[in-house]
């Protein structure tokens, strides 16, 4: 079949209606088919439930060495499963050019299928009309809104419930589905300019539905040029408020320059304002202390929430939440001033480090990076000395929690599924790790789990040697913590030596002074604390060599690089046939 030759046709009014009703069917089209993927993926794992659970009654949980589970491996089935566990693993590859990484192989896939099938959707029905042609682009593009504007929401996620899934995992498919939709739009906007010159009719520009329309591009290629990650690293605050108020300003241009579309840009904004309502509602103020970790770059903070969220928080641990400083908070800025006003569009993420029952406060720990959120901490805990706070509500500093987010509430229970885990973080990442851990440990106290903690000094790991269990954690040998700073850091061991002996003071009534006492001959602080970098190719050699059919999981929080490389040496294992799940969280792309 030829590429249909467009042409500027003359049609009746008769005639433009059917256009119109083919325009609005074919964008009907692309949005229901939107919802294809994500319906596969959900009958996907619902079949694959049916199958584990149809398969496991009348058998035994057969141990990894059981003759049972190799029969199993070297069957026909066995077989598809390697290759299908191989080809899930080649696909969440990155995809790196220049040295940046332009997303994961999955992305790319999909999204180049995805886009040729909306092209496809744009072209059927075409005939010669160009002007049809270039009004098919931009519906089909809009159409997509709905779902692109959901795919974002961290609140009211559907399809994050569906899939059991983090809005952090499903926002990647929100990026991919941008791209598409943008790339459309491109071409909605340049067909259209292409009409204007060859029919010398530039002075439609400045009619108002085509400018509203001129507009709303100029606002979309301002979204997307801060949403690139130069800028995104020069300014986060300036991407975030450049997203959200064009995500809401655009629409209403949109609706102006093309009235068909209105019923997908309304779906579109109902769907935003319905999860930032729920998110709102869902916010609590805290009043939490604030103080800087002595040696280091770290903020700490506590902060006292509702029981009835507490319980939330209990069951879902290694989850996150968003912080903010509300105006009660900021007395020292001019309610006038920009900084005042920037300060209502920051939310930052957090991973709640501990949660206590008891007294309601989560510990949140934040190292200052040069971001205006953690600036501002700093300056709060600075103003808020120790020796200046006591018990009472006056002396705490009110901060607002969104939350909880992620999916962690299912992580703790899915890795009990496992025969081996090894979790690896960060600096600030055992905020996710080490709850996590102990989660596991609790659900499953058998379980054959590894925790390994890499950080610049000493100091960065006094946050998890207070309170309660810091008596556990210092006794627990799978916990290897990894010092890879300065050799000589005396302050901050001297620090965490004394967190150390206050904490055993408390659990024992007597003081341990030999926490951080070096054995020479190894290197390590205890059978738990080196002075070196891990060796990450090591670990994961470690937790293959038990057995062939063992199940491994792996979890890592921490530096992109930490994550690339232990990604690296698991790939080669799953390249062999052992079954792997990694996860990898964080907050950035």
């Amino acid at each position: 079949m030829a590429w249909p030759d467009y042409h500027f046709l003359d049609l009746s009014t008769a005639e433009k209606q059917v256009r119109r009703q083919t325009l609005d069917k074919y964008a009907l089209y692309a949005q229901l088919s939107a919802l294809v993927p994500v319906a596969v993926v959900l009958l996907c794992r619902l079949w694959k439930r049916a199958l584990s659970s149809r398969g496991s009654k009348g058998h035994y949980a057969a141990v990894p060495s059981s003759p049972v589970l190799k029969d199993r491996r070297n069957s026909n089935a066995g077989t598809w499963s390697s290759r299908s566990r191989t080809a899930q693993w080649w696909l969440g590859e990155d995809v790196v050019a220049a040295g940046m990484v332009l997303g994961q192989r999955d992305q790319w896939l999909v999204g180049i299928l995805w886009a040729a099938w909306l092209l496809f959707l744009c072209v059927l029905e075409t005939g010669e009309d160009y002007l049809h042609l270039t009004k098919r682009l931009g519906i089909v593009a809009i159409s997509q809104w709905p779902l692109q504007y959901l795919l974002a929401l961290k609140s009211l996620n559907p399809v994050a419930y569906l899939l059991r899934s983090s809005h952090e995992q499903v926002n990647r498919w929100h990026r991919v589905l941008a791209r598409i939709t943008t790339m459309l739009l491109c071409l909605h906007a340049a067909l259209y300019l292409n009409f204007f010159v060859q029919t010398d009719r530039l002075d439609r520009l400045v009619d108002p539905v085509v400018l509203s329309g001129v507009m709303g591009f100029g606002g979309l290629m301002l979204l997307v040029s801060t949403a690139l990650r130069p800028v995104r690293r020069y300014s986060y605050r300036l991407f975030f408020i450049i997203h959200l108020v064009a995500g809401i300003i655009v629409p209403f241009q949109l609706m102006i320059h093309a009235a068909p579309a209105r019923m997908f840009l309304l779906e579109a904004l109902g769907v935003f304002f319905l999860d930032l309502a729920s998110r709102k509602l869902d916010t609590v103020t805290g009043h939490a202390t604030v103080e800087s970790i002595s040696g280091t770059n770290l903020v700490k903070i506590s902060a006292k929430i509702p029981h009835s969220k507490v319980n939330r928080f209990r069951a879902s641990p290694g989850s996150h939440i968003y912080l903010s400083i509300p105006a009660a908070a900021r007395k020292s800025m001019s309610a006038a001033s920009i900084s005042h006003l920037l300060f209502e569009f920051l939310f930052n993420p957090f991973t709640v480090a501990s949660v206590d029952e008891e007294s309601g406060d989560l510990t949140l720990v934040a190292r200052h990076c040069g971001g205006p959120m953690t600036a501002a901490l700093g300056r709060l805990a600075g103003a808020a000395r120790p020796s200046n706070i006591n018990s009472t509500n006056e002396n705490k500093i009110p901060l607002s929690i969104e939350g909880p987010y992620g999916a962690a509430s299912r992580l703790a229970k899915l890795c009990t599924n496992f025969d081996r885990i090894l979790l690896v973080a960060g600096g600030v990442g055992a905020t996710f790790t080490l709850p996590l851990y102990r989660a596991i440990v609790h659900e499953n106290p058998s379980a054959r789990v590894e925790m390994a903690w890499a950080i610049r000094g000493a100091g960065d790991a006094t946050w998890a040697v207070t309170g309660k269990e810091a008596q556990a954690l210092l006794k627990d040998g799978n916990i290897h913590l990894y010092i890879t700073g300065d050799m000589a850091d005396p302050e901050g061991t001297e620090l965490l030596r004394q967190r150390a002996a206050v904490s055993r003071t408390d659990a024992d009534g007597e003081v341990e002074m030999t926490a951080m006492h070096r054995d020479a001959r190894r290197g390590r602080y205890t059978s738990q604390h080196n002075r070196r970098r891990p060796d990450l190719q090591t670990m994961v050699d470690d937790l293959f060599k038990y057995g062939q059919e063992e199940r491994v999981a792996v979890l890592v929080c921490g530096p992109n690089e930490m994550a690339r490389e232990l990604r690296a040496h698991l790939g080669v294992w799953v390249n062999k046939g052992r079954s792997v799940w990694y996860h990898k969280e964080g907050f950035g792309f």
